[in-house]
């Protein structure tokens, strides 16, 4: 693992760069260690980003700084992994001789592949060949290479729940979460307020290739409930024939405006996300149901989007 008594960074300063129909416009941005969201579709830029940070897009002005070294330096390449949604790996080889072929190029000391592989719980591929493999197989083994990596030094993950093995989704979150703990930069690109806002301690909203608002996962959430009725609570039942008692004790709540049934489980919509919970909670003891689940849902990406000018804590570049 790598030593997180230095904690590694990355510095952007007014990039532009373009991909296809994506460009970037005079982003500056700054990472250190830790977890970190680029918030928006994928029109909007973040697999750009990343791509740049990789080295893989050459920018048209701007810097772009890695570990202290431009991005597309063989030093700072070698510390860096990136796994798009349509990640690919040689595929004349097998998943083994894969591993062994990053080591080498890595420039770091040889370890047991099967053991890598078990971190996402994908050992039972290391014989296979890449040819053999499916999409989301494909994926979980070059993030597995770039968790285990005594190396890398960011990690540059887009979409990590899509196209991704369903054995390596459940565990993903906190390896995320110990690699920025050893001092590392990852960074996830995603649409998801959700995914986004479980995974990273903060976020860049990106808007057709503009950085227009940076701030923690709370203050995006905060600000979002705070205007209008956006708060929305669902409450999972254990037993789902106690929707019916539920929601009449809930209508009866002066902090439910909406509620919505759902499969098992109760959205409730509100002004004051505290005030919510609370009511919630008296509906629960009223109506005399067990819930099993308690939990906000976060807004989706156009209702961020439509909420930037409230939210934003960052003024977009000149």
């Amino acid at each position: 693992m790598i030593d997180g008594t230095n904690g590694a960074s990355i510095a952007i300063d007014s990039l532009v760069a373009r991909a296809g129909r994506t460009v970037l416009t005079r982003v500056s941005l700054s990472w250190g260690s830790g977890t970190h969201a680029i918030l928006g579709a994928r029109e909007d830029g973040g697999p750009l980003l990343m791509a740049t940070l990789a080295g893989r897009v050459v920018p048209r002005s701007g810097a772009v700084r890695v570990l202290g070294e431009a991005a597309r330096s063989p030093g700072a390449r070698r510390q860096v992994a990136h796994i798009p949604i349509e990640a690919s790996l040689p595929d004349a080889l097998r998943v083994d001789e894969v591993l062994a072929l990053a080591t080498t190029l890595r420039g770091e000391p040889t370890q047991d592949h099967a053991a890598r592989l078990a971190m996402l719980g994908l050992e039972a591929l290391v014989d296979r060949p890449v040819r053999s493999l499916l999409p989301g197989e494909v994926r979980a083994v070059a993030l597995a290479e770039a968790l285990t990596s005594a190396r890398v030094r960011v990690v540059l993950l887009e979409e990590p729940f899509v196209t991704m093995d369903a054995r390596a989704i459940g565990r993903l979150p906190q390896l995320l979460r110990d690699r920025a703990e050893q001092g590392a930069v990852v960074i996830v690109a995603t649409a998801s307020v959700g995914d986004a806002s479980d995974l990273a301690q903060d976020h860049v909203l990106l808007r057709r290739g503009t950085l227009v608002r940076r701030g923690g996962a709370q203050d995006l959430l905060a600000g979002f409930w705070q205007d209008g009725n956006n708060a929305r609570l669902r409450v999972v039942l254990r037993d789902e024939d106690d929707g019916r008692a539920l929601a009449a004790a809930l209508a009866r709540q002066p902090a439910v405006v909406a509620i919505e049934r759902l499969a098992g489980a109760l959205c409730a919509r509100g002004r004051d996300a505290e005030a919510l919970a609370r009511a919630a909670g008296h509906a629960a003891v009223e109506a005399g149901v067990d819930v099993a689940e308690l939990r906000f849902d976060p807004p989706s990406l156009d209702e961020a989007r439509a909420r930037t000018p409230l939210l934003q804590t960052e003024t977009r570049p000149s």
